[in-house]
């Protein structure tokens, strides 16, 4: 995460120095594999987004278990962040919000 977002912060900060070539990706988080999230990860979910949205990305998160998805509704993030069922569908979803 850190990384992901340290690459945000190079494009977000060269967009406001007036640079017009640059373009950052997209990004699906795959949260398969998370079993917890405690306030620092949300916090670094929510940075990652900000600066993801600030370079002209659009983050997206999938594959959610139902113990995260949990912690997402208790949180409100759910309203937050834009969801799919898996990598799959979130690629789909990503080029057809770019009109690809």
């Amino acid at each position: 995460m850190a990384t992901l977002a340290a690459t945000y912060q190079l494009v977000a900060d060269g967009l406001k120095a007036g640079r017009t070539d640059l373009r950052a990706r997209d990004v699906i988080l795959d949260m398969r594999h998370v079993q917890f999230l405690n306030s620092s990860n949300i916090a670094q979910l929510l940075r990652v987004r900000k600066l993801a949205l600030l370079s002209g990305a659009q983050p997206r998160i999938c594959s959610v278990t139902d113990r995260i998805w949990g912690i997402l509704l208790a949180t409100d993030l759910d309203r937050v962040f834009d969801f799919s069922e898996d990598v799959t569908t979130a690629l789909a979803a990503l080029q057809m919000a770019r009109g690809k």
